[in-house]
């Protein structure tokens, strides 16, 4: 039961932290190639969506960082357990990175990533006059196609990054779900069969 709380209480997994840092420095060139972009529209939307990914990892890890300390109280509190009611009492909502918060925002980063590259994708193959959005056709003479496969790469890479951290915070979330479930179940056990022992 012990090791299931500890499960609990982990800070978040170190996979989610490595891809979440090498996302925040993919939106760094991203914020860059926006900025010197040919068309309206994917210079707003490249930026846009670099943007929101930085505020969502910043505010991780800042959420990350406050919780520290609490969850290093309830490391030690652990082994000072003396009953069901106190183990109870110390069980925990899942680590951050696995709480519904985390998870659909990575969803809605996910979808907006997604829909830059299906964008950026069409333009780099088609064109700018040949592109099925009429915004990205104004000011096309100043399309460079070593600007936009250097864009569309750099929206693919962080597509994969988000894809695979929302993958980690899924399943963790349910491995941690799954672990409280045994812990209630041993907790309801042990205090239906206290009162057993009492009496005999």
């Amino acid at each position: 039961m012990e090791s299931e709380l500890n499960m609990q209480t982990e800070k978040f997994p170190k996979s989610v932290t490595v891809l979440m840092t090498f996302s925040a420095l993919v939106c760094l060139p991203m914020v860059v190639l926006s900025m010197v972009n040919y068309g309206m529209l994917s210079i707003w939307l490249n930026a846009t969506v670099a943007f929101l990914v930085l505020i969502h990892h910043i505010s991780f890890g800042i959420a990350a960082w406050t919780r520290r300390k609490h969850l290093a109280d309830i490391s030690k509190a652990v082994m000072l357990v003396t009953s069901v009611e106190e183990f109870s009492a110390l069980m925990t909502p899942p680590p951050i990175a696995y709480e519904v918060w985390n998870i659909l925002s990575l969803g809605f980063l996910f979808i907006l990533n997604s829909t830059a590259f299906g964008i950026m994708v069409d333009i780099t193959t088609r064109g700018a006059m040949k592109s099925t959005l009429p915004a990205e056709r104004i000011g096309s003479h100043k399309w460079n196609i070593k600007i936009q496969i250097g864009q569309t790469s750099v929206l693919g890479t962080e597509v994969l990054l988000l894809a695979s951290m929302l993958v980690v915070c899924f399943l963790g979330r349910r491995r941690v779900m799954e672990a409280q479930e045994n812990i209630q179940e041993e907790i309801d056990y042990d205090m239906m069969e206290s009162p057993l022992k009492a009496n005999s």
